[in-house]
């Protein structure tokens, strides 16, 4: 397939940070169903800047298509920090976020007619459309910074122009397909947009 059929995409991924720590109390596993429950809500109810999310274990993953130049900084940042800032609150328990630009799957009519007519509520199998590189580049990120203990992570090319605070640290990290240099900048904190 050729790129040009692959949309563009930020794709986000939130971490609650502790839960194997709390796996023998069970705590973690009540933080997790919470931040499932929430998380659905949340989803399902807002996040207008964001097609699709998916939830496991503790993390959740958010795919945007709200990329330049049709796109409102201000607002994709604040959705962001108010749903990590909604999900910390809701189950008291921090998160680390990793937002990257990417290519999503493009639309398959064949795998959605195989979809049509489910029984169910939701289909049995889920693909992702999420681009499989920005996504393992998520990984890619954590394993590689996750040592600076950001609150955010976000590849620089989503960060320039949008107006916010100063990154307390920024590095180079490879990233896929290509093993590209990219920079990476990190937050603590919130990561409101400043005037």
């Amino acid at each position: 397939m050729l790129a040009d059929n692959w949309p563009t995409c930020i794709v986000t991924a939130f971490d609650l940070i502790g839960t194997r720590s709390l796996a023998a109390s069970g705590k973690g596993s009540s933080a997790m169903i919470e931040m499932h429950r929430r998380a659905v809500v949340k989803i399902n109810h807002g996040l207008p800047l964001h097609s699709h999310g998916y939830i496991w274990n503790d993390s959740v993953l958010l795919l945007s298509y709200m990329t330049e130049p049709n796109w409102s900084e201000r607002g994709f940042f604040a959705e962001l920090n108010d749903f990590k800032s909604f999900l910390e609150q809701q189950c008291g328990a921090s998160m680390y976020a990793i937002s990257v630009k990417g290519l999503a799957f493009p639309q398959d009519e064949m795998m959605s007619a195989v979809f049509n007519g489910q029984i169910a509520d939701q289909p049995r199998a889920v693909i992702l459309k999420t681009s499989s590189w920005a996504m393992a580049n998520c990984f890619l990120i954590e394993k590689g910074l996750g040592h600076h203990r950001a609150d955010w992570y976000i590849d620089r090319r989503i960060t320039i122009g949008a107006n916010l605070p100063k990154p307390f640290e920024s590095e180079v990290i490879d990233l896929l397909p290509k093993k590209e240099p990219r920079i990476i900048d990190m937050f603590r904190g919130s990561i409101g947009v400043e005037d």
